[in-house]
This record gives C-alpha cells, structure tokens and sequence, in this order.
C-alpha cells in the first residue's frame, strides 16, 4: 500500500485529530510510515542512529564538514550532479511550504530544472492545472479538483501552502515565454470519488500511488533526459525494507540519478536539539546543508541518548490495529516487523540516511500551516470530504465543521509532532 511521512498519515493533523484517527492508524493501513514519529526503547534492540564508535566524540575536527548552501542555491545545486532531486514534505510545515514558493519563483528553476511532481494533486486534473499554471482563468471550484481528487488524502489536503504552491508557479510562469515555462505534474493517480463508497473500493488506488509517480518520473523525464523535482512525503522515500519505495525504485532502475534532502524537525530532548542548534548557528536560514554522509552532520543527526520518537510511539506501532479486509501491503510478503518500521519511522524523521537536509531553523520555531479555509466556507465541498472521511477511512469518524472551525486559529500555531 501507499505510504507518507505520512506515512504520516496524508490527511493534516489537525483533521485527524478532529476525525479521531490515531496519526498512526491511517499510515500504516495506506501502506505509508508515519514520518511524524520514531523513537527506541530497552525492548527494542539497535533502532536508533546511533554509531557504532562514540570514541571520535562527533568533533568537526574527525570528520569532513559538510556544505552548507542557502536552500534555494543549495537544491539547485544538486541538479548539477543527479536529475531528480525528492524534497522529503512534512505535511503541514509551514516554513517548508514558503520553502517551496522561493525555489519555484527562483528565475533559475524554470531554466535548470522546469519540472515538478506533486504528490498533492490528482493526476485526473491534470489537464486543469495546465490550464491555470499557463495562465488561463480556470473557476475556483474546477481548480479545487487538482488537490480534492485526489487518493491518499482524506480529507484534504487541507494545508494552505499546497494550494498557494500552485498560485505561484502560475505567477512565475507569466513572466516567461510558454516554451521555458515550469510544467507541474500532478503525481496521485486519477480517482473517480462518485464511484469509491468504501475503503475497499478505494485501497486499489492507494496501492498504485507511488507506481503513478515513478511512472510520471521515469517515463516523462529520465526516458527523455530530463530534470525534476520531486515533492512528496518522506514516507514516500524512506520506508521497511519489505515495502518498496518511490526512491527505492528509482534507485533500482536510474541508480545515481536521485537526490533526497529532507527538513529537520528536531529531537524530542530540548538539550538535544540545542547542541545540533549551536552547530548550526552561523547557518543561513533556511539552508541545505550535505552530504550527511562521510561528514560530522551524519553524527549529530545520531547523537547518544538523543531520540526522534517516544516509548509511548513505538508501543502505538507495536498496537497498531489490524488493517481492515481488503487492505495489503505494498509488495510481495509478510507485512513489516515492529522493529523494521520503527526503524523506517526514525530514518524518515532524523534525515541521517538523506543526501542532505533542510535546515529551516530552530526545531522549537517551527510552525504548522493554515488549512484551505473550504473545507468550512463551501458546505458542499465540506459535505463530500465528510462522506470521504466516513465511507473510506478505516477508522473515520464525521468531521465535526465547528470544531475545525474554532481550531484554524488565526495566530500561527507551534508545529505538533505526534511522537
């Protein structure tokens, strides 16, 4: 099945929440990781990062300094060496998603680069999303089908920083000439939502997402000797080793031709985030800083004692539901051990097995996104993505309008980990 970091599960946390869904549950049923959580405790052998010799005392002095690159020169930089550069997306990360916005109106993406697939948009609206990033007055409610038809996100996708993403490319692609404008591929497969009444109507969809976009990928651009970036959840391109992943079949079929950076989202230790802190200090913000490995970042994304998930986390792994009939696992074989994929989980989230991160700034100032305002000013639309919620989530409760309401606070609110 598919995976996000959601594997974290492709739904905002903050819908989830009010649907009553474990962040965990949804992920593993879809076939994503949740990217939201890792940790170890004494029961679960060797699943940290740590490395085997702490006697090197992690001193720059030891191991070769990685670069350290303002982000948007720092990911340009990588299509020097690989095609496809994946920016791993934290789903609802505010900073991320601005992020975003300031590599694509960079004037030098649509020269080196030009290409981009979503994994929040629907590859059924591709012939909309054409339309507007060309400049064509396409009505909001045509529009909304690029990131509402889609297949592993129910409801939503919900952050607001998706759908300005779009706004933008189509602004940066006004002011150049049609042949040099940025092509934006909608990565989800084409769903037809009137026809999916239930989770096993819908699982067949889930289980083709990260085929639909290695196709998109491999046929579209690396056949044709092109360049693309990708932006998808790290659950996408870190998972168990039983479950293969977009990276893993990009790997297998175009080996060196992939990048990964992901965003660091911190420790759970206050202290531990301060000491990866005052190594960053003089970082600009945001920054890529790689390789991670063969240099000293590669250690103080393992730092000893220093966790990315909870004991209470892995019990939650470890008490996952069972997936409901009709649901499988992506690949041949047995489902992932507890241990693989709390190992998965920690790779998604420490960035320690990534090319390189995203260094957005302190973990401690990181901030969660506003969500699409139509998922309570339209009725209609709020009425569709309830039955979603209720027909096809496995564990979906009804989504309650008032509360989502009274929780899109109006001051930024602090980026929640569930871990």
């Amino acid at each position: 099945m598919p995976h996000k970091l959601n594997h974290s599960s492709d739904c905002r946390k903050l819908l989830l929440a009010i649907a009553g869904i474990a962040a965990a549950a949804v992920p593993m049923i879809t076939g994503r990781m949740s990217v939201l959580a890792q940790t170890q405790t004494a029961s679960t052998p060797v699943l940290s990062f740590e490395i085997a010799s702490i006697k090197a005392d992690h001193s720059r002095a030891t191991f070769p300094s990685p670069r350290i690159k303002p982000a948007v020169e720092g990911v340009l930089d990588l299509f020097n060496q690989k095609a496809v550069v994946a920016l791993g997306d934290y789903h609802g990360l505010a900073q991320e998603e601005a992020f975003y916005i300031a590599l694509i109106r960079d004037p030098e993406f649509a020269e080196k680069v030009g290409n981009v697939v979503v994994e929040f948009g629907g590859e059924g609206a591709q012939d909309i999303i054409d339309r507007y990033v060309a400049g064509e007055n396409v009505p909001l409610t045509e529009l909304r089908r690029v990131w509402t038809d889609t297949v592993g996100w129910y409801p939503g996708p919900a952050s607001l920083g998706y759908v300005n993403f779009f706004a933008n490319v189509r602004a940066a692609n006004l002011k150049l000439p049609p042949e040099h404008r940025i092509k934006v591929w909608l990565g989800d497969p084409s769903i037809d939502w009137s026809k999916i009444n239930s989770f096993r109507d819908l699982q067949p969809y889930l289980a083709r997402r990260d085929d639909n976009m290695f196709r998109i990928i491999s046929d579209e651009i690396l056949k044709k000797h092109k360049k693309m970036l990708v932006m998808v959840g790290s659950g996408h391109l870190f998972g168990p080793r039983e479950v293969p992943t977009l990276s893993t079949k990009i790997d297998k079929t175009y080996p060196n031709m992939l990048a990964v950076v992901v965003p660091f989202i911190g420790y759970i230790e206050p202290r531990c985030n301060a000491k990866f802190v005052s190594r960053a200090k003089d970082w600009p913000v945001p920054a890529v800083a790689g390789p991670v490995g063969g240099t000293w970042l590669k250690s103080e994304l393992s730092l000893p004692g220093c966790n990315f998930i909870s004991p209470e986390h892995v019990e939650r792994i470890k008490n996952m539901p069972k997936p409901p009939p009709g649901a499988r696992w992506m690949g041949p074989g047995m489902p992932p051990s507890v241990a693989d994929r709390i190992d998965a989980e920690i790779s998604t989230l420490s960035g320690a097995n990534a090319d390189a991160i995203l260094y957005l700034g302190p973990p401690d100032t990181l901030m969660e996104s506003p969500i699409d305002p139509n998922i309570y000013l339209d009725p209609d639309y709020f009425k569709e993505e309830n039955r979603r919620q209720q027909c096809c989530n496995p564990f979906g409760k009804p989504l309650d309008w008032d509360e989502i309401l009274q929780l899109e606070s109006l001051i930024s609110k602090k980026l929640q980990v569930s871990r």
